[in-house]
């Protein structure tokens, strides 16, 4: 079955492609670390960019296991009052002097898994914080009720994005890289649209280039919620 394919991939991708990655690591970290001074200039920098290679490889991985996590391991469903919890997750984030994050009104009380909904908004604020490119910086969380769902939204001052990548950013591997230095996995987003319709949601980007962005996604008031391994779809009463 598809939950039984699944961890067996998870630990295809855990073990068979991570422990050569790591051998690898610790072979060109000896090698610079004894050789470094027979290998000449040219070489070291090659070996530090064959290191550079293999921690992005390793990040990839760590990123498709992730995914295929998503709706695999099933938790207990709480109630999670998100007043509370999203100050843990901007905390968790660690915005730096010059971002402010702020919540700009009353969030509800929602029956999810406590892991599902933290890797949402953790990937949208950190996503926020990764691409901010102002000097004074903000971040914006929201929700509003709308025909049943309620309608979340992580705004930003950023630099935005150009509308052909609206659908893009959300596939695999898919990161828009802003500089030579930038390190994502393009993970996140897709991560957070897997969860997001897992709870029978969408999510979309609407952003004007050099403004900035806002992700919005929503979640059911009744929450539908797939039954791992069944087809049908079992109805979960929300608290609002």
């Amino acid at each position: 079955n598809i939950n039984k394919e699944l961890k067996e991939f998870a630990y295809i991708v855990s073990h068979d492609l991570k422990v050569p990655l790591r051998g690898i690591k610790t072979l060109a970290k000896w090698i610079l670390s004894d050789c470094a001074d027979k290998l000449g200039d040219q070489a070291n920098e090659q070996m530090n960019l064959l290191l550079e290679r293999v921690e992005r490889m390793y990040s990839l991985i760590e990123g498709a296991l992730q995914y295929s996590r998503v709706g695999c391991v099933e938790e207990k469903r709480k109630q999670v009052n998100l007043n509370n919890f999203i100050p843990e997750i901007i905390n968790m984030v660690v915005p730096p002097e010059n971002i402010t994050v702020t919540i700009e009104n009353e969030l509800p009380v929602i029956e999810c898994e406590e892991t599902h909904i933290m890797q949402v908004f953790q990937n949208l604020l950190s996503n926020a914080i990764k691409y901010m490119d102002k000097p004074q910086g903000w971040i914006k969380v929201g929700c509003v009720e709308q025909d049943g769902f309620w309608k979340f939204s992580v705004a930003d001052n950023g630099p935005g994005i150009e509308e052909k990548h609206f659908e893009k950013i959300f596939k695999i591997f898919q990161a828009l890289p802003t500089s030579p230095d930038f390190q994502g996995t393009g993970v996140g987003l897709t991560v957070a649209k897997k969860i997001v319709e897992l709870y029978d949601g969408k999510i979309w980007v609407e952003s004007k280039v050099g403004e900035g962005s806002t992700f919005f996604f929503t979640l059911p008031k009744q929450c539908l919620g797939r039954q791992r391994g069944k087809q049908k779809k079992k109805l979960t009463r929300c608290s609002t």
